[in-house]
């Protein structure tokens, strides 16, 4: 995270009781997009609501968050995750909680996270999140094979000021369809993409959701040797 990222996080961890709604927007896609008890790790936790959200209602919840004000914020606020909030970032994740899951995740959540990384970041970190998740099972239904979903904001060109955003914050837009091909040569497929238009009018920003399944190994070997042919 670059320093006016940082900077804003610590000053913002202090007003988010007063500031942030309980329940964000992703919990209702997670909880369509997942199976009951299903190990989950949130990348970019913030305020742990919904890692704190997850582990109430019976999932396995883990997370990292790189900023210090924030992972204390959530701790605070949800003692529960003690042992489940790491620090560590993007591009270069590595594997945090290998210990507790050496198999990787049935899910990998990363929610407003993205646009904080420049383009040429952008692979890496999609390679990183893909890196976490368990490799999918050849009996695993499709609504159970592993799950990357993503959540991207599009902000108007007006609101920002070369890679900085009006609250000093790295900030680039990442194209959906350029997210989709990437992960399409890691062998995940889109399976689902909603646009949210909701803030649009007010901050200027239209939130793009997108939920992706990891492909049967048969399925994403069939598919590199159709690229060759």
């Amino acid at each position: 995270m670059d320093a006016g990222t940082s900077r804003f996080y610590d000053d913002y961890a202090p007003r988010l009781a007063a500031t942030e709604s309980r329940r964000s927007a992703m919990l209702a896609h997670l909880l369509a997009a997942l199976p009951a008890g299903a190990w989950v790790l949130d990348v970019g936790a913030g305020s742990g609501r919904d890692m704190a959200a997850l582990h109430e209602l019976g999932f396995e919840p883990f997370g990292v968050e790189p900023n210090a004000a924030m992972r204390e914020t959530a701790l605070r606020a949800h003692p529960a995750l003690a042992g489940r909030l790491a620090d560590a970032t993007l591009p270069g994740l590595g594997r945090p909680f290998a210990e507790q899951r050496p198999q990787g995740f049935d899910a990998v959540v990363c929610s407003a996270v993205l646009m904080h990384l420049p383009p040429d970041e952008l692979p890496g970190a999609l390679a990183s999140l893909v890196r976490q998740l368990r490799p999918a099972a050849p009996d695993d239904a499709a609504s159970h094979r592993p799950t990357l979903l993503l959540s991207l904001p599009e902000m108007d060109a007006t609101q920002l000021a070369g890679d900085q955003d009006a609250d000093g914050r790295r900030f680039h837009n990442h194209a959906p369809a350029d997210v989709a091909a990437l992960l399409g040569g890691m062998a995940l497929t889109l399976a689902l993409a909603d646009v949210n238009d909701a803030v649009r009018a007010s901050t200027g920003t239209r939130w793009h959701t997108l939920v992706f399944r990891r492909q049967a190994a048969e399925a994403a070997t069939g598919k590199s040797v159709a690229r060759h042919l």
